[in-house]
């Protein structure tokens, strides 16, 4: 079935009270329902588009949504450059680029364990409009308004149980055993879904992940050497925040595949800066949202404490000789930093290790 717009009641039953259904919405959720084979044959769909292999592959109609978080300028002039046509019509598209995180996680609402995020098996009730003036009539609504210009379902979890009153309404109704999951306010979620039904339904199109395309737009960038990292030093050191949004903009002009290491650490020794109460953010800057993405889908995460941002660092490039060298250093530092205690003078120093990860 897919994602249909809907309004949705929920069984509600407590002390005191005869009333028997809630009602959810005003203007009618969205709801993600499949049937078991659906389920299962688009579960694997999603999976083998994750690992899918990396690959930059244009068709002659590109679709470039909101999904998709690359700097809008610089994909015009690489489109530009490279003679490339755009679309503003998905299902006119014969490529389709977008960041990858959506991707995973639509992913994780059919693998997840926790009740609140993932697709459960449900019984789903579909009414017809003349059943209305009877959910109506028999619901209590947060807003006191019901909306019957919106086609009504009844969705009940496995085992529950019914008062008298709702069990004879359903008795000569016959419920669908459904995947179902209320998507409210995850209008990211509608949008990527409705790629993949494309992408279903039209196997040849292409899927450009947006980490793969930006090593593509930026592998011209600017070259990062000691110079350029001294002058960004400097504007983050000012804590002004068009200070740091121009450093921002010069670092998403950063060949990103090339200096992905260097620009992680810099922004790790500088992420107390952002921290709660300083006023400042990384994400005020459009162009460097791209660069945020593709931290994330690498699993960079230069927000976090120094030792799983290094371990994951370490399973990243522990085939790079030279980058391993960084880490280690790194490492180092943070470990001595550690042992240091104030101003004491005499304090554990470790001179040299080995890294692995543990088994």
């Amino acid at each position: 079935m897919g994602i249909i717009k809907i309004q949705i009641l929920e069984p509600y039953n407590y002390i005191g009270s005869n009333k028997s259904l809630i009602y959810r919405s005003y203007y009618g959720d969205s709801i993600m329902s499949f049937n078991k084979d659906k389920y299962e044959t688009y579960k694997e769909f999603i999976k083998n588009l994750l690992n899918k292999p990396s690959e930059v592959k244009f068709g002659e109609k590109i679709y470039l949504g909101k999904l998709s978080n690359l700097p809008r300028h610089k994909i015009k002039e690489y489109f530009q450059s490279n003679k490339l046509n755009k679309t503003s019509k998905l299902e006119q598209s014969n490529t389709i680029v977008f960041n990858k995180q959506h991707l995973q996680e639509l992913n994780d609402i059919f693998n997840s364990d926790r009740e609140y995020n993932k697709l459960s098996l449900k019984k789903v009730y579909f009414f017809e409009l003349k059943d209305n003036k009877y959910l109506i009539d028999n619901c209590e609504s947060w807003s006191n308004k019901l909306n019957d210009k919106f086609p009504f379902c009844l969705i009940i979890n496995q085992g529950e149980k019914l008062n008298n009153k709702l069990e004879s309404f359903l008795r000569d109704k016959t419920p669908k055993t459904l995947y179902v999951k209320d998507l409210y306010r995850e209008n990211n979620i509608i949008e990527i879904f409705s790629y993949i039904e494309y992408i279903f339904k039209n196997p040849h199109v292409n899927i450009i992940f947006d980490e793969d395309l930006i090593e593509v737009i930026n592998e011209d960038g600017f070259e990062l050497d000691d110079d350029y990292l001294s002058t960004l030093d400097s504007m983050f050191e000012s804590k002004s925040q068009d200070n740091i949004n121009l450093a921002l903009e010069m670092l998403s002009n950063v060949n990103i595949e090339k200096y992905s290491l260097t620009i992680a650490l810099f922004l790790n020794k500088h992420i107390k800066k952002f921290g709660w109460g300083n006023g400042l953010s990384l994400k005020h800057n459009n162009s460097f949202k791209s660069i945020l993405k593709y931290f994330e889908s690498k699993n960079i995460n230069f927000n976090n404490d120094w030792r799983i941002f290094s371990k994951n660092l370490y399973i990243l490039h522990k085939d790079n000789p030279e980058d391993l060298k960084i880490i280690e250093e790194f490492i180092h530092q943070n470990i001595n930093n550690y042992l240091k205690w104030g101003d004491c003078k005499n304090y554990l120093y470790i001179d040299s290790f080995n890294l692995s990860i543990s088994k």
